[in-house]
This record gives structure tokens, C-alpha cells and sequence, in this order.
């Protein structure tokens, strides 16, 4: 047997591998998505199915009763989805109102907003309002987030406009009057 012969033998060994590995990893992304299907979660967030205004009204803000005399206004923000390939995948909703309590975002159930992103912490991020200005500071999260595209470090004051990104999605920061 020559060493040519002995070599073809051998590549066509690796190469069937591969194409064998390749047709069941395919199967096996197939069987995951009819598998979620069946169990009836979405597998993306159609952004142009609903407008934000009745996105928000399904989403009650947590307000106390307010008397007669004392109307204040109540802080309140939107984290505003753009729109991506990545965020329709995570089924992430076109908006997220944010109420003066504020918000711890990630991964978890237990988060005030959880999204199903790989890439996002339990608790990745959090956002809140004291003393008249929203705020926003890193839970120890191993990806990061980041504002503005510079990674949070400390936290940071949030301004209307400001662009939050976290685990290859991102959200508008608006400040509501």
C-alpha cells in the first residue's frame, strides 16, 4: 500500500466524518425547533406585528393610588428595542416601560425584565431612578454592558437618547415627560 493510497483513505475517513457531523447537528436544530413549537413558547418577538402604544398598555406600571391634593408626576422611562436579527430571536418585545422603582434586567425569571439571550447574565444589569435622574450600573455580569458603546465600569447616569447595549442587543434609554 503506498503512502498516497494510505493518506486518500484517510481524508475520505475525516471527510465523511465531518459531513455525517455536519447532517446531525442540522437534525438535532431541527428537532429543537420543532420541540420548542410543540411546547407553544414563541420562537421570535414580530416586531411589526404590534405598535409600541399597545405594547405598552399591556404591560401594567406598578403605581401607588394618588390623592386629590398631592399629583405629582411619577418617573417613568421606556428601554426601546432595536430592532435585530438577535433580538426577534430572543423574542424580545418592541418596548419595556421602566416605573420609578426601576428595573434589574437579565436572564432570570426573577428579573423585573427577562429576556432568553446565552449571552446575558441572570441578573446582568440594573436600572433605577434617584434623587430626579435614572441610573444604570453593571451587576457583575461576565459580558458586560455597555452605554454608549463603552463598557460600564461604575455606574452611570442615564440621559434620554442613550444607547444601552448587552450581549449583542441593544435598547434606546427615553426618559417620559
Amino acid at each position: 500500500m503506498s503512502a498516497y493510497s494510505l493518506v486518500s483513505s484517510f481524508l475520505s475517513y475525516v471527510f465523511t466524518t465531518i459531513i455525517y457531523l455536519f447532517i446531525f447537528s442540522v437534525i438535532a436544530l431541527i428537532y429543537m425547533d420543532i420541540k420548542r413549537a410543540n411546547r407553544g413558547e414563541k420562537t421570535g418577538y414580530d416586531f411589526d406585528e404590534l405598535d409600541t402604544a399597545e405594547m405598552l398598555e399591556d404591560e401594567p406600571v406598578e403605581d401607588e393610588p394618588e390623592t386629590p391634593k398631592e399629583k405629582k408626576h411619577k418617573p417613568s422611562a421606556i428601554l426601546r428595542t432595536v430592532k435585530s436579527r438577535e433580538a426577534k430571536e430572543c423574542g424580545m418585545k418592541a418596548a419595556y416601560r421602566i416605573g420609578e422603582k426601576g428595573a434589574i434586567i437579565g436572564r432570570g425569571k426573577d428579573c423585573d425584565i427577562s429576556i432568553k439571550d446565552m449571552y446575558l447574565s441572570v441578573e446582568h444589569f440594573q436600572i433605577w431612578h434617584e434623587d430626579g435622574l435614572w441610573y444604570i450600573g453593571d451587576m457583575g455580569s461576565k459580558n458586560g454592558t455597555f452605554l454608549n458603546e463603552v463598557r460600564l465600569k461604575k455606574v452611570k447616569t442615564l440621559y434620554d437618547g442613550d444607547e444601552i447595549s448587552f450581549g449583542g442587543l441593544q435598547v434606546i434609554f427615553e426618559e417620559e415627560a
